[in-house]
């Protein structure tokens, strides 16, 4: 599986910060069966890769 990730409200207290917008994140098999660890697993990426939490994020499924 492979989601379009938008919208991410990024928790920077303030700080004028760039930022990705979007991202692309592909789903291990291990999350697929899960919805709850799927949000999770997106979660953990999105700040993992940006090094900042965030407060939200929108989700679109583009491949199964």
């Amino acid at each position: 599986m492979v989601y379009e990730i938008t919208n991410i409200d990024y928790d920077t207290d303030g700080e004028d910060i760039d930022l990705p917008e979007e991202m692309t994140i592909f789903i291990p098999l291990a999350f697929r069966e899960d919805e709850v660890s799927i949000d999770e697993y997106i979660s953990d990426t999105i700040s993992n890769v940006s090094g900042f939490c965030h407060k939200g994020f929108s989700t679109e499924l583009i491949s199964e």
